[in-house]
């Protein structure tokens, strides 16, 4: 994969898992965490593995599932939107360091380099 593909590729992830944490924070549904975790998901897969980036990504995903748990949770609304905003930052700064991974596919009409 092109350093522009993979570019191009994370890009278009971080997309992904932008508009479903903005829909989560909004106050999302089921169907919004779900479509987190695939996004989240595929960019580990296309990324190097990094331990900072890793942990992000579970921060994240767990933080959005909190924020969405049932409201009689002991943990206040803000409060549980404040960790999931912080987390989805958390999460945006560690993929600047991310590299392309060994899984990363080739995009159709690229060669290998």
């Amino acid at each position: 994969m092109t350093s522009n593909g993979f570019v191009a590729a994370l890009e278009d992830l971080l997309e992904r898992v932008e508009r479903a944490a903005a829909s989560i924070e909004q106050g999302g549904r089921k169907n919004d965490l779900h479509d987190l975790r695939l996004a989240l998901i595929e960019m580990l897969s296309l990324i190097e593995r990094d331990p900072g980036i890793e942990a992000a990504t579970d921060d994240l995903y767990e933080a959005a599932a909190a924020f969405l748990a049932d409201v009689t949770t002991s943990t206040p609304l803000a409060r549980r939107l404040r960790l999931l905003q912080d987390a989805h930052l958390r999460y945006r700064e560690r993929l600047t360091g991310a590299r392309p991974g060994e899984r990363a596919v080739t995009l159709p009409g690229e060669s290998e380099s």
